[in-house]
């Protein structure tokens, strides 16, 4: 029974830990607000429309989605953030070369994602390839860039085609690969000045209420703009987080379930050796209250029992998994494998299952009548 408690505890420390690490991870700071916004992926590649005409598909499309039910604002992306999917350029400036994550975004994008602009000015539809090729930045981007000074109407140069971008605006850090990890270097282009000539890009919808029937809403609008094309896919930006951390939710929930497994085992152990324990001891208990025990004494005297097992087996398990906490440590976020809070919640779960498992072994010998277990033996 030692051993069981011991391997319980490891059991519901890894847990403790495994889930800790998952809340932690959808509590952290994306640099976005993914609550009310939708995906709605239009696969351009079989029409025929290309350049400033597709461009103005698009927009007919935006302008669509605007008129329906709760959208607030409607913008568009090339890249969804924390897709799995990644674009990357190294751009220049007097301060070096760097490797930036991209993006191509509509107007109204850093609103619509409730991303935060701190110097400049969002895309516009009149962001043309003869406009001049224009560039945001995000924070972290900026100050590699331009570390000693103001990033808004200078320039960074394409080190592959040597084409000079100018900066409109400087934005706020956004998670784009990967929740886990802080937000790298970024830019964004606009979706007018995309290099590909059918760029098939995602609709960004921030609605308010059900986005179910931006289902049929986006469906109707694109068989009426641009009948060729598939039927758009729509996906809540809620759904492509929790996709994200999809390895980490799996490994939280089957650490839980043997957990409880293992609780449920141990309990069982616990009372069913306490209640054969006691069943074997009923004369003595009956002899210890003919001779003036009070039920309350007899009832610690049971509950003792368990309690030195659980005791010993909490403080092997301790040790134990203090030392295999290391091997959780890779896959934990922002939560040290010693987490003082995540051990002490584990020791007074297996406190709580002992109590549990002796409540009933202890009342029932407390009940027990002296003359009765007498006359029995």
């Amino acid at each position: 029974m030692v051993s069981q408690v011991a391997l319980a505890l490891v059991l519901v420390a890894g847990a403790g830990l495994l889930a800790t690490s998952l809340v932690r991870l959808y509590r952290s700071e994306l640099g976005f607000d993914p609550r009310g916004v939708v995906n709605i992926a239009f696969s351009m590649d079989k029409q025929q429309l290309e350049g400033d005409q597709l461009m103005e598909l698009y927009r007919q499309i935006g302008e669509g989605l605007k008129t329906q039910p709760g959208v607030k604002d409607v913008s568009f992306e090339f890249i969804v953030p924390l897709s799995h999917r990644n674009w990357n350029g190294r751009y220049s400036s007097a301060n070096g070369k760097h490797l930036i994550w991209m993006n191509s975004v509509g107007p109204e994008y850093f609103r619509t994602m409730r991303i935060p602009m701190f110097e400049g000015r969002g895309f516009t539809w009149n962001d043309t390839k003869a406009s001049g090729q224009k560039i945001i930045l995000n924070k972290t981007a900026a100050r590699q860039f331009f570390p000693d000074g103001e990033a808004l109407g200078r320039q960074v140069v394409n080190t592959i085609d040597k084409t000079a971008y100018e900066v409109v605006a400087v934005v706020g850090d956004a998670k784009y690969r990967d929740v886990r990890r802080p937000a790298a270097a970024a830019a964004y282009v606009p979706i007018q000045q995309d290099q590909q000539p059918k760029p098939s890009l995602n609709a960004v919808v921030r609605v308010e209420g059900p986005w179910a029937p931006l289902v049929a809403s986006s469906r109707e609008l694109a068989s009426r703009l641009a009948p060729v094309i598939p039927a758009p896919v729509v996906r809540p930006m809620d759904d492509v987080v929790d996709t994200s951390v999809g390895t980490e939710r799996m490994m939280a929930v089957l650490g839980l379930f043997f957990a409880g497994c293992a609780l449920l085992v141990t309990a069982i152990g616990l009372y069913g050796t306490l209640s054969y324990a006691t069943a074997r001891r009923t004369s003595e208990i009956g002899i210890r209250m003919a001779l003036g025990a009070q039920r309350l004494r007899v009832l610690a005297m049971v509950f003792r029992e368990n309690a030195v097992v659980a005791a010993i087996g909490c403080e092997a398990g301790l040790a134990a998994a203090v030392m295999l906490s290391k091997v959780l440590a890779s896959f934990l976020y922002e939560t040290s494998p010693r987490d003082p809070m995540v051990f002490a919640g584990s020791i007074a779960a297996l406190g709580a299952v002992a109590c549990g498992a002796s409540l009933l072994p202890a009342v029932r010998a407390a009940r027990i009548d002296p003359m009765s277990a007498i006359r029995c033996e």
